[in-house]
């Protein structure tokens, strides 16, 4: 592969990177009203899903690396942030999985639209259950030094991982199918004038 090529393949994948983390944090900013609705879930695990896990990774970094740092809720210091960060990748796993699966032709996503919306949704209503139970036990650690602190944090976390959960189901079924469509017929048009 020559230099211009290998500078392709690194812009094709830096700007969608760009692109992803500056919608997230511009979502998370615009539904902060919303306490855990966030469109931030759905656009890291479309960007593990159409680039890879890796570009996914790095999307869920940046994300939380801005918002969680300029937040007018307040500040997720360390080490909360990297938990915040690591939590996030269940969905650029998740993304990179199902997207390689389907560039594959084993996990096609080309199933009736009820089926593959439905298959969607648990995925991220899935994953924002990792995610919840991930950073909240974590959290408690944290805080409490035992794990009867962590097991504490989960409990009193539930009330927000139920509205994290469903409202993940509800956009992982709604928004990110139609998502799916508008972003893959977008990358076959890139290819061809690239």
């Amino acid at each position: 592969m020559d230099y211009p090529s290998k500078l392709a393949l690194r812009l094709g994948i830096i700007a969608p990177v760009a692109l992803f983390s500056s919608l997230a944090v511009a979502s998370d900013y615009a539904m902060l009203p919303f306490a855990q609705i966030k469109l931030m879930d759905a656009l890291v695990f479309l960007a593990g899903y159409f680039y890879g896990f890796y570009p996914g990774m790095a999307v869920a970094t940046i994300t939380w690396l801005i918002y969680g740092t300029f937040n007018p809720l307040g500040v997720a210091g360390f080490p909360l942030i990297a938990i915040l960060i690591v939590g996030e990748m269940f969905y650029a796993i998740a993304g990179g999985f199902l997207g390689r699966k389907t560039r594959k032709g084993i996990g096609s996503l080309k199933i009736r639209p009820s089926s593959r919306n439905l298959t969607l949704g648990v995925v991220g209503m899935s994953c924002a259950l990792l995610y919840d139970l991930w950073t909240n036990a974590a959290e408690g650690l944290i805080i409490w030094g035992t794990l009867e602190g962590a097991a504490l944090r989960i409990l009193t976390g539930i009330p927000f991982a139920i509205v994290h959960e469903v409202a993940d189901f509800i956009i992982f079924f709604a928004l990110v199918p139609p998502l799916i469509v508008i972003i893959g017929k977008l990358n076959a048009v890139r290819r061809v004038e690239v």
